[in-house]
């Protein structure tokens, strides 16, 4: 069964995510983070590759066949990914495609829209049984 794992109180969502990516390279694991739309996954990709000025973190975006089997994080505003073992979820929803990764992270962020659909994903969650970890940030 899925784990999953709710980070709250998160500050900054992008910062945190980074943060996630870094430690996911880290340990040699691979992570598909879900975005909301294409624009989302444009925006947090430059993110990514200019957070630091000496840093980038390596990923692709959408349907890149040609690199992805070369890089541990891709960022997908679809249900479809060849990475099935980190779902990091951006969205306000709850992927469809969530039961086929090993592990599923929400970030929650100290905003009111991010609380309330955390809220509802968890009770959705927690009605079918999954085991639900959170970790105050």
């Amino acid at each position: 069964m899925t784990e999953i794992i709710f980070y709250t109180e998160v500050s900054d969502e992008l910062s945190f995510l980074t943060k996630l990516a870094e430690k996911t390279l880290k340990v040699k694991r691979k992570a598909c983070i879900a975005t909301r739309d294409a624009a989302h996954s444009k925006m947090v990709s430059e993110y990514l590759w200019s957070h630091q000025p000496t840093q980038f973190i390596p990923h692709t975006q959408g349907n890149d066949d040609v690199t992805k089997e070369f890089t541990s994080l891709e960022l997908r505003h679809d249900n479809d990914s060849a990475h099935l073992d980190i779902l990091i979820n951006l969205t306000a929803d709850t992927p469809i495609q969530f039961s086929s990764f090993e592990r599923l992270v929400e970030i929650v962020t100290k905003q009111t829209p991010s609380i309330e659909g955390a809220r509802a994903r968890f009770k959705w969650y927690r009605d079918r049984g999954y085991d639900i970890k959170v970790h105050k940030m």
